[in-house]
């Protein structure tokens, strides 16, 4: 799912994966992963309480919602974008990855940053979880 020419950025969390496209002017992909236990059931409520606004992926059956907030990081203005995409992976075992994409306040409406954004968007839609060994 991750672009070929993207690279892996060192990360200080634990589950976070960071990536940028070499010599990029703005863009950090970021994943996190998180494992709960539940019915799927409770990942959509969830989901619903958290988010409002919930979509079923019909090829994954995955929920997913979005959003996003401007914010200020070191005195830079960025701009986040969010996919929040969650899934059942076994009756009683529910996956959610976030998804974020940041770019600098100043290119949010930059052709080039709106077609990374609809690209992301759909690619992490089709998010798939696997069940736990």
């Amino acid at each position: 799912m991750i672009p070929h020419e993207w690279i892996e950025v060192e990360s200080d969390e634990n589950d976070v994966y960071q990536y940028q496209l070499p010599n990029a002017r703005s863009g950090f992909f970021r994943v996190s992963l998180i494992t709960g236990h539940g019915p799927a059931e409770k990942l959509r409520k969830s989901f619903q309480e958290e988010h409002g606004n919930v979509e079923v992926t019909p090829t994954t059956e995955n929920f997913i919602a979005g959003s996003e907030k401007a914010s200020t990081q070191d005195g830079t203005r960025i701009h986040i974008y969010y996919w929040f995409v969650g899934g059942s992976v076994a009756p009683d075992v529910i996956r959610e990855a976030v998804f974020s994409y940041t770019v600098l306040a100043d290119l949010v409406d930059d052709s080039e940053t709106q077609s990374d954004v609809k690209i992301i968007g759909q690619l992490v839609a089709d998010a798939r979880f696997n069940r736990p060994a």
